[in-house]
């Protein structure tokens, strides 16, 4: 992205410099009257500052009439426009390179890493410019959301940065309209960083996860869902014989939804259930709790599933967990083939911000959220859009 101060008499006159020097898909991030000193420093004159980008493409695009470009309206006050921490962050960003007046344009970026670091030269501005309590309030608004949420420092700038791009392109930007346009970026972020999940054909899914997570009772919820709403044959198959009550339990879900399950405790005997259930559409595994935090338990669980192919792993963690204690579980399922994500207790906590910075981070595909005990209803099939009313709320006053 190339950015480019502009200082002009009007805004006509600075339009057509911007569509000069950089064509048609020119954004205005802001505008504001600035005064500059004549000759000797008297004779002050008020001009008007805008500040302009544009994608750096491999091909020029051929300059179209001015008309065809947004007019924004010129502010009447600095102070008081809503693009003027944007143009702060722009000032900052500007004040180590050598000052350049409206006739030069700067020079396009040699190379996608000066690129790079310009951008996160930016999100470091945005996130002093957040601290500081300086954005518009109907962006703030979002930002006081998005902190609630404890939504990740970087990823706040990024989607406060785009914000106050599309901001400044408008005079006056709602509330109604800057949760609009968080909500497309959040959306936008997740569908850029969450991988495609390729579903595999064993009909095996293990599922795993930390000691009380809810991992039984989401099985069960899958389980019905498949039988009941996808009418597939589904089969059961536990390892998790550390606790008689967690085999219990799902012996008890196995007989109310009439389908059969198996016991087993070593890599040959899951081998030998998954042959016997061999006529099941779907075979859903659950596995003992672990403090997968530790990676020994991370091999015993490749160990267990060693003589079974295409096991698609699940991977069950709860939403009342600490951010960083998540990560380095993820972490350590690094070590085997980690295929999806479930979320659970949901009902149970209202900070949802870990859920974007999952899928900034690691871009594993997340399938279901929980939010209940009842089986087969409280469990969730996961959309952006979901994501997105989450972190924002249902509306303004949430």
């Amino acid at each position: 992205m190339r950015l480019k101060t502009y200082t002009v008499n009007s805004m006509p006159e600075g339009m057509a410099q911007i569509k000069k020097d950089m064509g048609e898909d020119a954004l205005i991030l802001n505008t504001k009257k600035v005064k500059t000193r004549g000759f000797f420093g008297l004779f002050t004159k008020e001009k008007l500052e805008i500040i302009a980008a544009v994608e750096t493409e491999p091909a020029k695009h051929e300059a179209k009439p001015a008309e065809h470009m947004p007019y924004p309206k010129e502010a009447p006050d600095a102070k008081g426009h809503h693009g003027h921490a944007f143009a702060q962050v722009m000032a900052g960003r500007k004040a180590a390179q050598p000052e350049r007046n409206g006739l030069y344009p700067e020079p396009e970026e040699s190379s996608s890493s000066e690129l790079m670091r310009e951008l996160k030269n930016i999100k470091k501005m945005m996130v002093q410019v957040m601290e500081e309590d300086r954005l518009p309030q109907s962006i703030q608004l979002v930002n006081e959301k998005l902190t609630r949420q404890e939504v990740a420092p970087e990823i706040r700038s990024e989607i406060l940065a785009s914000l106050m791009a599309q901001a400044g392109q408008q005079d006056g930007f709602t509330s109604e309209q800057a949760r609009a346009a968080a909500q497309r970026k959040i959306i936008h972020i997740i569908n850029t960083h969450q991988r495609t999940h390729e579903a595999k054909n064993s009909g095996l899914i293990c599922f795993a996860g930390p000691t009380g997570v809810g991992k039984t009772t989401t099985i069960a919820k899958i389980a019905a869902d498949y039988l009941l709403n996808a009418d597939k044959k589904v089969g059961l198959i536990t390892s998790d014989t550390y606790r008689i009550a967690a085999v219990e339990q799902l012996k008890t879900y196995a007989g109310i939804l009439n389908i059969p399950i198996k016991i087993v405790q070593s890599a040959a005997e899951v081998s030998q259930a998954v042959s016997e259930l061999s006529s099941c559409d779907v075979i859903l595994m659950d596995t003992a709790g672990r403090n997968y935090q530790q990676k020994q338990y991370i091999q015993e669980l490749e160990m267990l599933l060693a003589g079974s192919r295409k096991v698609q792993t699940n991977v069950v963690l709860s939403l009342t967990s600490k951010y960083e204690d998540m990560k380095k579980m993820i972490d350590n399922f690094q070590a085997i083939e980690m295929d999806q994500l479930i979320l659970t207790k949901k009902d149970e906590t209202s900070s949802y911000g870990s859920i974007l910075n999952l899928f900034h981070e690691y871009s594993i595909p997340l399938r279901y959220i929980t939010d209940g005990q009842n089986v087969p209803d409280d469990i969730i099939s996961v959309t952006p859009e979901f994501i997105a009313d989450l972190l924002l709320g249902e509306d303004e006053n949430d």
